[in-house]
């Protein structure tokens, strides 16, 4: 319950970053929303108890989700430090690696969650569902600026900027509910009450 609404609030906070780009307040709602994130993944991966960790507190599963839950911040970070420099190669090998770092941890971690049946079937592979989401969202831009050429791009951002919010809505926000939705259908085992005479 508390890691989907963590997802609902920082999917919220995501649309208000949105819609405020450009003004001072944007990195510091930005960042509250990536410290959200972190807590409600982590939540997810290790659970208030070793029967509500998504992945069944297994090593591999944590490891991803663990790296899934820090990569905002720490991509914030470096991402400021190499603001401070002149561009160079450095931001080129970092956009490689932020490429492929919370990619690949993020396909670790929705096959562990579907691995470990933790949550019902079908919906144990809803992160993966986002993941694929969020690649398309990915592949889409790139496919239209190979097809159409960069001079087209101007004409499609508003469709392009559409798409990576509905990519990051499925990831927060979708997630979220669904978990909501999952958490409030589980009851607890029931306790027999008997009456006085």
């Amino acid at each position: 319950m508390a890691g989907g609404a963590g997802l609902v609030a920082c999917g919220v906070l995501g649309v208000l970053t949105y819609s405020m780009l450009g003004t001072p307040s944007t990195q510091v709602i930005s960042l509250v929303g990536d410290a959200i994130f972190a807590t409600a993944v982590l939540l997810f991966a290790i659970g208030l108890s070793p029967g509500a960790s998504v992945v069944a507190r297994r090593p591999l599963g944590v490891t991803a989700m663990v790296i899934v839950a820090a990569w905002p911040l720490v991509a914030f970070v470096i991402s400021s430090l190499l603001a401070l420099n002149e561009p160079g190669d450095g931001s080129m090998i970092y956009g490689y690696v932020a490429l492929i770092v919370p990619a690949g941890a993020g396909l670790v971690a929705a096959v562990q969650i579907a691995r470990a049946a933790v949550l019902p079937s079908p919906w144990r592979w809803a992160p993966a569902w986002a993941l694929a989401v969020q690649a398309a969202a990915w592949a889409i831009p790139n496919v239209i600026i190979v097809a159409a050429g960069p001079e087209a791009i101007q004409g499609l951002a508003n469709v392009l900027a559409a798409l990576g919010m509905l990519a990051f809505l499925v990831g927060t926000f979708g997630l979220g509910i669904l978990a909501l939705i999952l958490a409030a259908q589980q009851r607890p085992d029931g306790v027999e009450i008997y009456r006085s005479a």
